[in-house]
């Protein structure tokens, strides 16, 4: 029996919650301590991978635990999810991610999370092309996580190996892509922290379009492959 919608959105509520808390304060942490060399990018996949991983194994038999707004969308636009519960669902991940971004605040204060922008993700100034890197990247990361999802939670698929599969990708991605974009894959996880940074960060959003559109057109890509591959698997 399907859970109460209060209950679905409550675990979401969670999850989201979980992720962009324990992600984000794991950079701040690691920028307090002298940087983000490989130790500390490793931390920073690992801890995003294990948040990921406990929201699902915790929340995923109530809400399916989307957590991540371009999950939402791209389960909607493959009809695994209804419309009726995609504008509900967003708008708690987007409130849960907020209050993650201001609970870190709260902790850290605003002198250390200036180091970070409270582990926001932004664009490497570093590359020829910052903005279009970060796009590329958060397109091709969120579609290989999509895929991943979709994948790892199909009825097809190993029993028991879908939490661990889908933190465990997303620590990968992160690893490879967080230095061109930061790889937040899921406009929730840039929006709180964002937020909270414009108590001291004014122009903080000027790339948030980055981590809404990329993510938003990974997801539709990856969840669109993965049915596309399916079903030609199926018609042989």
């Amino acid at each position: 029996m399907s859970e109460p919608f209060s209950k679905q959105l409550l675990a979401e509520a969670f999850g989201t919650f979980l992720l962009v808390f324990l992600g984000p304060t794991t950079v701040t942490a690691v920028s307090m301590l002298g940087g983000r060399g490989p130790a500390g990018i490793i931390a920073i996949a690992f801890a995003h991978g294990l948040a990921l991983w406990a929201a699902i194994v915790t929340t995923s038999h109530v809400s399916g635990t989307h957590i991540n707004p371009a999950v939402t969308i791209a389960s909607w636009a493959t009809r695994r999810f209804p419309s009726s519960k995609v504008l509900q669902y967003i708008i708690v991940q987007l409130l849960a991610a907020a209050l993650a971004g201001f609970v870190q605040l709260l902790i850290f204060g605003e002198d250390v999370g200036k180091i970070s922008n409270l582990g926001t993700t932004l664009p490497n100034p570093g590359l020829l092309n910052p903005d279009l890197s970060a796009l590329g990247a958060e397109i091709v990361g969120t579609a290989i996580l999509v895929f991943t999802i979709f994948g790892a939670t199909s009825k097809g698929a190993p029993q028991g190996w879908a939490a661990a599969t889908i933190g465990l990708i997303l620590s990968g991605i992160i690893l490879a892509l967080g230095v061109v974009s930061g790889a937040s894959l899921n406009p929730a996880r840039t929006f709180g922290p964002s937020l909270a940074s414009l108590t001291f960060n004014a122009s903080i959003f000027n790339t948030f379009w980055i981590y809404a559109v990329g993510p938003i057109m990974g997801g539709l890509i990856g969840g669109f492959l993965y049915d596309t591959l399916k079903a030609k698997s199926e018609d042989q």
